[in-house]
């Protein structure tokens, strides 16, 4: 786990999409789907439901997203 895929992560939290996410670090959408794979992969979660209307939290994203805000710190 690397604060990219903290930043990123908390991101997608708050725009609620991987696109619009994207769109506000500058950087693409497969980079961001990247990055939120390998933090699921690493956590051993699904982190977000995604569908054509953004990216919804799993019951387990919303336990991380309470370390996540204390790691970025």
């Amino acid at each position: 786990m690397d604060i990219e895929q903290i930043r990123t992560f908390l991101s997608v939290v708050a725009n609620g999409s991987f696109l619009e996410a994207a769109n506000r670090l500058y950087i693409t959408q497969s980079t961001v789907s990247t990055r939120i794979q390998r933090l699921e992969s690493y956590l051993g979660v699904t982190l977000f439901v995604r569908n054509r209307s953004g990216a919804a939290l799993t019951p387990p994203g919303q336990r991380f997203l309470r370390h996540a805000k204390s790691l970025l710190l």
